[in-house]
């Protein structure tokens, strides 16, 4: 195991190549001096080709600075997804769950068209798609509580089935519990009207997404995470966007209505 005094590394990047590009540019993390650019951009430029989504595991120290890289092709681009654990293991929290387990459900989601990683750019337009019609600053239990109700009432006058709405509730619930304990403590909530859907935007001002942070025993102010909230809200919901970085995080959640 990794020496707990050293710094760990950004457990999840993510890198985007665009057919006919020469390089790669990071969407989560940072291009590291000694990433193997050459050999990502082959790989990328192999599975747009074949339209396949390919995965390679490190067998040998050096291959890559990552215990597992993923290709998924996407159009003309193809997003890099690549898991690096520094040696560490997992000791707390759900150890149900692998990083290689985490790192493929994150991949198939892309895959499938599930989960979008976006830049900055693509941020500012989907968070700002649509009406608004519901926004809660949240910060505690008590008003995380009165932004689910409101949007459980929203979903009602909807007429989203029962049970598709029950499972959109607890969606939100995950995604606003998981900012309060690892986001910061704090942040906001907003409901938005598309045509064919209805957008949560749950967003926060945190250190960003990390997927190692069960490394260490929850603290009085957090618990271990990466069990199973984000893989319900990938598999509940019909879409989810997602930017994580040292600014903060923001989950795009959508419940089609059509």
């Amino acid at each position: 195991m990794a020496d707990p005094a050293a710094e760990s590394p950004a457990s999840l990047q993510v890198f985007r190549y665009v057919a006919g590009d020469d390089t790669v540019r990071a969407v989560i993390g940072e291009v590291e001096a000694g990433l193997p650019l050459e050999d990502l951009v082959a790989h990328a430029t192999e599975a747009l080709e074949s339209e396949t989504f390919m995965c390679f595991a490190v067998s040998q120290a050096g291959d890559f600075v990552a215990d597992e890289l993923c290709f998924v092709p996407q159009g003309d681009r193809c997003e890099i997804l690549s898991i690096r654990t520094n040696g560490w293991q997992r000791h707390h929290g759900d150890h149900r769950r692998s990083l290689v387990e985490i790192l493929n459900n994150l991949a198939a989601a892309i895959a499938c068209g599930k989960l979008h990683i976006l830049d900055e750019a693509e941020l500012l337009h989907e968070a700002d798609a649509g009406a608004e019609l519901l926004h809660f600053a949240i910060d505690d239990s008590a008003s995380l509580a009165a932004a689910r109700e409101a949007v459980d009432a929203v979903l009602q006058e909807s007429d989203i089935a029962d049970l598709t709405r029950q499972r959109t509730v607890l969606c939100i619930s995950e995604a606003v519990t998981n900012m309060l304990l690892h986001g910061g403590g704090s942040g906001s909530m907003t409901l938005r009207r598309l045509d064919d859907r209805l957008r949560v935007v749950v967003a926060d001002e945190g250190p960003g997404m990390n997927f190692l942070n069960w490394i260490e025993p929850p603290t009085k102010k957090g618990q271990a995470s990466m069990g199973y909230g984000f893989k319900i809200i990938l598999d509940y919901l019909d879409a989810v966007g997602l930017r994580t970085g040292r600014t903060g995080t923001t989950l795009v959640l959508d419940r089609k209505t059509d």
